[in-house]
């Protein structure tokens, strides 16, 4: 017994495309470059944020100074250094501001009644809305409602009026007077018309 034995083939060789060398350095520079603006823009922020320190700091010693808390801070807070002047805060009294204004009490007042007659307006004309908006349903029915009524009037109309030929056509056949072919006329109009007696 002969039996040929097949071999799987062998695996293929992947060559991956490496970037050439001045590609490679390109990339690299462009990467540097990214590298150092970002640097050089978070040492601004860095010294932004110290500069904001301290102004902060000069603020707080200022109210510190103003309540009468130790000198020493202000002392610590000059030798800091800054660009800001140190001025001094000047607490204000504890009574309410335009207390006793009866022109600003007025205004207020007016103010008040104008907010309460406008929310009174709005409410009315929302009603006013609502009220608007069923009646032109109720409209919109309506018109439905006659549109569907001159529909079967019209329908009424076209089977009485092919009725009438054929009740023409039969008047001669019919004896009798001229009279009473007119007074059966109409009750014989509706009986062909609408399978009824009369």
């Amino acid at each position: 017994m002969n039996q040929s034995i097949t071999l799987p083939p062998p695996a293929p060789v992947l060559k991956l495309a490496r970037p050439s060398a001045e590609k490679w350095a390109a990339t690299l520079a462009e990467e540097r470059r990214r590298l150092g603006e970002d640097q050089e823009s978070l040492r601004e922020r860095e010294s932004n944020l110290r500069e904001y320190e301290s102004r902060l700091r000069i603020l707080q010693a200022d109210l510190e100074a103003a309540r009468g808390a130790a000198p020493a801070v202000a002392h610590v807070v000059a030798s800091i250094g800054s660009r800001a002047p140190i001025s001094h805060f000047q607490r204000p009294t504890s009574r309410a501001p335009f207390i006793d204004d009866a022109g600003l009490q007025s205004a207020w007042e007016k103010l008040h009644r104008a907010h309460e007659l406008f929310e009174a307006e709005q409410d009315h004309l929302r009603d006013d809305r609502i009220a608007i908006s069923e009646l032109a349903e109720a409209v919109k029915r309506r018109e439905e409602a006659v549109a569907a009524r001159e529909l079967r009037l019209a329908e009424r109309e076209a089977l009485v009026a092919a009725a009438i030929p054929e009740m023409m056509a039969k008047a001669p056949e019919s004896g009798g007077s001229a009279m009473s072919k007119l007074t059966r006329g109409p009750f014989n109009l509706a009986r062909s018309v609408f399978g009824g007696k009369a």
